[in-house]
């Protein structure tokens, strides 16, 4: 395996090499500051082979603070900002002195002779190396195995999760050590989630437009300005390995999610530029120009630059940022705008490009679970071409979300989608014919599970003036009794469709905002509430936990494998049959009926593909905000009659399993998901047989 470039602070046997790379520098200094930052010792570094430059020296231990200052031309015309009144951030320092707090300040902007050091986080010396080898992690490398269709992702902020859990001592809340609490990991397996997706960890830096305020920061992390450091806010990497060591060991994963499109440097120059990094060293070599305006940067992301990821530099960097995850325990990185990624420097997708090379490489020899966002915030979606060119690569479905939130707004007309979305066929794996969809019902981008019925979109506390976000704007809910049925069916959808599944954290405890874009708000009302359940979100809760357990057990849910619609050796019947109200198989036309609200499907327990035996299923979906349809039940394709096991419009699982015959009809209700299940093989006891069990047993013993 390869290992990393040697570049960053590496300490060993009482010394510290620096190393940094810039092709177009004419000087840079390393800057030691004092442990209270009032003094600066400046060192000039040497200028070596392939542009890097560096210096060795002795006594410089952990703990040690510094930077750089880079010279040269400044010159916007060719893309260069050399300015060293700026100290630049080591892009490849381990670990950064402070959250970045003064983001508006003048003392950042480039055009400017202002020193930005008195504000600027520090680069800090770590022994990295002692962090990797360490023999306090044994379950750092022990991932846990199962097949990635058995994934069931709980995106999480690391601070919001935790900051006001009491269940925790008061130093671990709101950190990476919070997360590898056992209360924690117990409450993981509870909710049945084992892939734990952490938003981003890097050191981050607000935009300009973003004031600053009490209760104001970049708190998402969506705006890196070093890719190999952890923000404070949450600890360092020891904490991070720690945290992967704890996880892994109760068979968890842990996937990171990783922004190599922007960077929180922002624009060029011009009210909106910060001077952070990466342009104050080498811009020409890590951001895409706007064509030929080098005084711009290429903004496809939004965000005021795209990051060039096909330079040396830059593939350098995403290369060894894989090595350092992989060294980390990391089982998997999720990759935001992933379209941008693999833009080239005129906004057009590229198949060869080195961000496609890089994800080869990370799934095929760091055997790391690649997720992809396979859109561009302004250049288009991609869906579809990174698994094609990624074995085995998945992405977010922004396909399902909106699918999801508009089927359960009653809206007409979208019956033909409907099977796209419960077969996964609308983002498929054609190297082996699977589901490649990450299933994002709801994530952090865009509103709650409950907040998407119950809110009209309103971001105007994030100090834009509304401007940002995303609208989804579904039908509201009219009381509270659909609020929550909506809610159920609406995640009930998306942990049992062909994909995988990934829940936003907050949702299973009925988190609900009206701001769906918090992306800079750090106060109370985004941090979650961790009081004693109760009503109905205490059900929501209790259902949620059923269906990732009831998804987990049964193998017909958790296969990837697309249905073909073929009939099975076995019994005759098909892997899946859709269904009309009447029990009848849909025919061609009815797939375009513009009316429909409502979709059932069969499912058999026996197939073609070799997967293990499961029982036969009969789900019911309404999306109609009315009407009570009745659904004829067709026998079951082992035969017999059917049992419920869930109907949303009842708020519970049915433990009961009372029995619904064949042949006669089930009241579909407004909003609701209705499981029904016939048991094949040795049937299971039910819950009053259980009871008769016991009884006889005791009247044995007596």
């Amino acid at each position: 395996m390869p290992e990393r470039t040697p570049l960053g602070a590496y300490y060993k046997d009482g010394k510290t090499i620096f190393r940094v790379r810039s092709e177009h520098a004419e000087k840079i200094e390393l800057c030691l500051f004092s442990p209270d930052e009032k003094e600066e010792y400046r060192i000039a570094l040497n200028r070596g082979e392939d542009n890097i430059w560096s210096v060795e020296l002795e006594g410089v231990k952990p703990g040690q603070k510094y930077g750089y200052r880079a010279h040269g031309e400044y010159n916007p015309s060719r893309g260069l900002f050399f300015n060293p009144y700026k100290l630049a951030v080591d892009p490849y320092g381990f670990e950064v002195s402070q959250t970045m707090l003064h983001w508006t300040s003048p003392l950042l902007d480039i055009e400017n002779y202002q020193d930005s050091a008195p504000i600027m986080p520090k680069s800090v010396v770590v022994d990295i190396n002692k962090i990797l080898s360490s023999e306090k992690y044994p379950y750092l490398h022990r991932k846990p195995h199962f097949s990635a269709g058995q994934n069931i992702i709980y995106e999480t902020h690391i601070k919001n999760f935790s900051k006001l859990n009491h269940h925790l001592a008061e130093e671990k809340r709101g950190k990476l050590s919070g997360l590898a609490d056992k209360w924690s990991i117990e409450y993981f397996q509870k909710v049945g989630v084992n892939n734990i997706e952490l938003m981003p960890i890097n050191p981050t830096c607000c935009g300009k437009q973003v004031p600053e305020k009490e209760g104001r920061t970049d708190s998402w992390g969506y705006n890196p300005y070093c890719f190999f450091a952890i923000d404070p806010r949450y600890g360092n990497w020891e904490d991070f390995a720690n945290m992967v060591n704890e996880l892994h060991k109760a068979g968890i994963k842990v996937t990171v999610d990783a922004v190599f499109n922007h960077t929180g440097e922002h624009a060029a120059i011009g009210p909106r530029n910060q001077s952070l990094s990466f342009k104050l060293l080498d811009s020409p070599n890590y951001y895409r120009p706007d064509g030929d305006n080098h005084d711009r940067f290429l903004n496809t992301t939004g965000c005021d630059n795209n990051f060039n990821l096909d330079s040396k530099a830059g593939q350098e960097m995403l290369h060894n940022y894989l090595l350092l995850m992989h060294s980390l325990g990391v089982d998997g990185i999720r990759w935001d705008l992933g379209g941008d990624n693999a833009l080239d420097n005129y906004g057009r997708f590229q198949e060869n490009g080195a961000f496609i090379q890089e994800l080869l490489f990370a799934q095929e020899h760091l055997k790391m679970e690649m997720y992809v966002e396979p859109w561009s915030a302004m250049a288009g979606n991609f869906s579809g071409r990174f698994a094609a060119l990624v074995p085995g690569a998945k992405e977010w479905s922004d396909n399902r979300r909106n699918f999801v939130g508009e089927f359960f707004s009653s809206r007409s007309g979208l019956i033909g989608e409907f099977g796209n979305q419960v077969a996964g066929s609308s983002n498929t794996d054609p190297h082996t014919n699977t589901s490649a969809v990450i299933g994002t019902g709801r994530s952090h981008d865009g509103f709650s599970l409950l907040g998407a019925y119950q809110y009209p979109k309103n971001t105007y506390p994030n100090g834009e003036e509304g401007r940002d976000g995303s609208p989804d704007i579904y039908q509201k809910s009219t009381n509270e009794e659909e609020l929550y049925r909506r809610a159920m069916s609406d995640i009930a959808f998306n942990i049992l469709s062909k994909g995988i599944p990934l829940m936003r954290n907050g949702d299973e405890r009925g988190y609900s905002d009206a701001n769906n874009n918090p992306y800079c708000i750090d106060d109370s009302s985004v941090w979650l509430n961790w009081e004693k359940l109760s009503g109905r979100n205490r059900k929501l809760f209790t259902m949620i936990c059923r269906l990732n357990a009831f998804r987990k057990k049964h193998p017909i849910f958790t296969d990837l494998s697309l249905f073909d619609g073929q009939k099975v050796a076995a019994n005759g019947a098909k892997d899946i049959t859709w269904l009309r109200p009447d029990g009848q198989e849909m025919e061609a036309q009815d797939w375009r009926c513009g009316y429909a609200k409502t979709g059932a499907y069969m499912l058999n327990g026996s197939n073609n593909k070799g997967i293990s035996k499961d029982d036969d299923f009969l789900i019911l979906v309404s999306g109609d905000n009315y009407h009570t349809v009745d659904y004829k039940l067709p026998k079951p394709p082992h035969g017999g009659d059917w049992q419920l096991v869930l109907d949303t419009s009842k708020e519970a699982f049915n433990d009961t399993l009372e029995v619904c015959k064949s042949g006669e009809t089930y009241a579909l209700k407004p909003y609701s998901y209705v499981i029904l299940t016939h048991k094949n093989g040795k049937e299971r006891l039910n819950m009053r047989q259980v009871s008769l069990l016991k009884s006889r047993i005791t009247e044995r013993r007596g």
